[in-house]
């Protein structure tokens, strides 16, 4: 931001004259420009010292920058800090159009006659202004003799103040590229031009001298002898315990242990109700006939049984399963149960249990199951088990 009020004005581009500092307008104006080295100084920082008063901006993508005069006393210095240390500097002798470039900044260092124009920027003041201001019209013809010397032609170009795009083609663009190339040619630098120009040389630079031979390498010095070694430091202090780890997964359960001796049969509990009849299962495909089995030995004849009462029916042997055609089996007091792997509990029919055990199924403790027969049956036929009846006895 501008700091002091603006004292002074000059008219005209810096092909105008060299009048002294005079009355500053009463009115703001603007200052502008491109800060340029063939490609734009893209988000440079643009910093002007004035006569009095100072100010700054940013410059933007294609290298243009703009402040307002107001609080300024020209003539100014102005300076653009890009990118990897690229500082250059530039003087701004009125409002309107004034570029920060490589060849503005040999202008800086012939008006001021001081190759160093970070240090002429530091100092300038009302005094500094005067002589730049005295001594531009022949810094002018000065730095154009300097450019031609190395092969860069400005004919036709403000040096200051020409308005211009860092773009291919234009002409004072393509003018920054010339030197930029003449430069790298001609084994040089814009300090060291900055410095034939405060000392006023247009010369044409001679033929560079060959290089000389490179002296021989120096012996390398001997190690130095090691130092001693420091002392141990102090031991650090125990850290804290840490958390105790997560709990094992669970051992694999251990075999099952023997069965006990049985113990003797309880009391035959009460008949509990009979449950509601479950709707019957479709009938299974009939398996195939296997083949007949080897007659076995007529077995001994049994001692003859009291004559039952008449009309009562035939008791079963427990175990034995038989064939039925009665539709509801279960309906019928026949001794037993139709064979289709239901659970019994054991307590209640022990002495089935004593002759088939947990064969067909059941945790052998508490139940048992009975086989279960209900997809071998011929069609309409079911198979029924025994479980109350007789004991069959052992020969």
């Amino acid at each position: 931001m501008a700091t002091a009020q603006l004292l002074t004005a000059c008219g005209g581009g810096d092909d105008a004259g060299t009048s002294a500092p005079v009355a500053a307008a009463p009115a703001a104006a603007t200052l502008s420009g491109t800060a340029a080295t063939g490609a734009p100084v893209q988000n440079g920082a643009i910093d002007l010292r004035c006569a009095a008063g100072t100010a700054s901006t940013t410059s933007d993508a294609n290298g243009a920058w703009s402040v307002s005069s107001a609080g300024l006393a020209l003539p100014c210095v102005a300076r653009v800090t890009g990118p990897a240390g690229l500082t250059l500097h530039s003087y701004i002798q009125s409002p309107g159009t004034t570029n920060i470039t490589p060849i503005t900044e040999l202008v800086v260092a012939a008006a001021a006659q001081n190759p160093d124009t970070a240090t002429v920027f530091n100092a300038f003041n009302a005094t500094l202004a005067s002589l730049m201001q005295s001594n531009l019209a022949t810094t002018l013809n000065l730095v154009r003799a300097r450019l031609v010397n190395l092969g860069v032609n400005t004919t036709g170009l403000s040096l200051l103040n020409q308005p211009f795009k860092p773009v291919f083609g234009d002409a004072y663009d393509d003018t920054l590229e010339a030197l930029a190339t003449q430069l790298t040619a001609r084994q040089t630098t814009l300090a060291a031009l900055s410095q034939d120009v405060a000392r006023g040389d247009v010369g044409s630079p001679g033929a560079v001298g060959a290089t000389g031979a490179t002296g021989a390498t120096g012996a390398t010095g001997a190690t130095g002898s090691t130092g001693p070694s420091g002392a141990t430091g102090a031991a650090g202090p125990t850290g804290t315990t840490g958390a105790t780890g997560a709990t094992g997964a669970t051992g694999a359960t251990g075999i099952t242990g023997p069965s006990g001796p049985q113990g003797p049969t309880g009391n035959t509990g009460a008949t509990g109700v009979t449950g509601a009849t479950g709707a019957t299962g479709a009938t299974g495909a009939t398996g195939a006939t296997g083949a007949t089995g080897a007659t076995g030995a007529t077995g001994a004849q049994g001692p003859t049984g009291n004559q039952g009462q008449d009309g009562a029916s035939g008791v079963c042997t427990i175990g034995d399963v038989w064939l039925t055609a009665l539709p509801y089996p279960e309906n019928y007091d026949m001794g037993g149960m139709v064979a289709k792997g239901q659970l019994l509990p054991i307590q209640l029919y022990a002495p089935l249990f004593s002759l088939i055990g947990n064969t067909f199924g059941g945790d052998g403790t508490t139940n048992f199951a009975l086989p279960n027969l209900t997809g071998q049956a011929p069609a309409n036929l079911t198979y029924m088990i025994c479980t109350e009846g007789l004991f069959p006895s052992r020969i």
